[in-house]
């Protein structure tokens, strides 16, 4: 093989060193120019206060001042730069390097190794906290239900399995403000008892959410158990639901002399119910009312609201579905001796002088009652056939509510117990340009 001499590779050796020089100042360059070194900030980015042990050891906990954020200015190349997000930076305050003015040095970390701990500004350094006595307190546990169960189903009853009471111990402030402790659940499409799993929200006196002070709460169950992350089971039992249940209201006393009770109307007319099988099938699709009403000394009509509350509160296994309105209206018809109330669909009525152009509402929408009286003593007998009923509506062709006389023919032996009047509401019909 051929040698090279040793003056071949030191001949012009200045020469050659200042190639080299240009050369990486050229690779400097264009390394600056396609990949330079920038300073990108990322905000909001969480503390993680750990070792707080260290100060519950001597009866007090940790309130941090702030929204427990930073702000962090990373100074490096553009490329890094483009790769990092908030995600990757863990924010650190140790309550072992907390100092006399309560301050606690935060330090930081990178994910991506090509970060170091110098190219990161930590805006502001430090966590400024307060030492709060440490107080517990017990709280009852209120189930919250949310989502629509299968259907034919509601939720029946729900239990903690932890149990209903829990102990919170929290900074002193923190606790004073604490209001209500609920446990909320979904139970959409659910169609048999199941547990759930729930992260327990507490509220201020306010009703304001209090997750983010959720951090600085202890949540233990009646034994002392700890409740990691506030989480509890809870037990739902899901009950069948029962539609068109009829209500029956019982009434006291006795009506005037000449009166009495010709009838008990309840609106609604039936209501539905959730319950265990059981239970739905003891009331034998129809509901007594716990509440009575008193018609003693009456000589005319009453109205009076029950609640159906306050019935199903002694039934074990029922109860009204969540969205049901739990008052009813209930209507008693006192009659003279003698009279009745015959009722007659509304499409049976010959309405004259129907105005054209309006729309028509009627109140009632179905049927019509008439009170009666037999005005013989041996009267024939009497059906819905044997009345005629008209209504002119010549007044709707102004709009507005009409209280209309309902003008009633009755075969021998019998007249009117009191006048009949409906409702109409008359609007006027949009013409055709109106409605383009």
């Amino acid at each position: 093989m051929k040698k090279i001499s040793a003056s071949k590779l030191t001949g012009n050796l200045p020469l050659k060193i200042i190639s080299v020089v240009i050369a990486f100042l050229i690779w400097l360059l264009v390394s600056n120019t396609n990949n330079p070194i920038q300073t990108k900030t990322f905000s909001n980015v969480p503390i993680t206060i750990v070792n707080q042990s260290s100060v519950a050891d001597i009866g007090k906990v940790v309130e941090p001042e702030g929204n427990g954020m930073v702000t962090l200015r990373v100074k490096e190349r553009r490329r890094v730069l483009d790769q990092l997000t908030r995600s990757d930076f863990y924010v650190e305050a140790d309550m072992e390097n907390i100092n006399s003015m309560n301050s606690v040095p935060l330090t930081v970390t990178c994910s991506n190794s090509s970060v170091s701990w110098d190219e990161i500004d930590i805006l502001p350094s430090s966590l400024k906290v307060e030492l709060e006595d440490k107080v517990e307190q017990a709280f009852v546990v209120s189930v919250s239900v949310s989502g629509t169960a299968a259907n034919g189903f509601a939720v029946g009853e729900t239990e903690i399995v932890q149990g209903k009471n829990i102990y919170i111990a929290g900074p002193e402030s923190v606790m004073k403000i604490i209001n209500q402790v609920v446990a909320p659940v979904n139970v959409g499409g659910l169609n048999s008892d199941v547990t759930l799993t729930a992260a327990l929200k507490v509220y201020d006196k306010n009703g304001a959410d209090m997750q983010d002070k959720l951090s600085t709460l202890e949540f233990k169950d009646s034994n002392g158990a700890v409740l990691t992350d506030g989480i509890v089971q809870v037990d739902v039992n899901m009950w069948s639901v029962k539609t068109d249940i009829a209500l029956e209201v019982d009434t006291i006393g006795t009506p005037a002399y000449g009166y009495r009770v010709s009838g008990i109307n309840t609106i609604p007319a039936s209501v539905s119910l959730a319950g265990t099988e059981d239970a739905l099938k003891a009331l034998g699709g129809k509901l007594t009312l716990k509440d009575t009403i008193s018609v003693a000394g009456a000589a005319e009509n009453i109205s009076e609201e029950l609640d159906l509350t306050n019935t199903l509160a002694d039934m074990e296994g029922l109860k009204m579905l969540a969205d049901a309105e739990p008052n009813i209206m209930v209507e008693v018809q006192i009659d003279k001796n003698g009279d009745e109330t015959v009722s007659i669909p509304l499409s049976s009525v010959e309405l004259l002088n129907q105005p054209a152009g309006v729309n028509l509402v009627f109140t009632p929408a179905d049927k019509i009652f008439i009170g009666i009286h037999a005005a013989s003593d041996e009267p024939q007998e009497l059906t819905e056939e044997d009345i005629k009923a008209s209504i002119d509506l010549a007044p709707c062709a102004e709009e507005g509510n009409h209280e209309l006389t309902v003008n009633v023919e009755l075969p021998e032996g019998y007249e009117l117990a009191s006048d009949v009047t409906i409702i109409v509401n008359s609007e006027r019909q949009p013409t055709e340009a109106e409605t383009e």
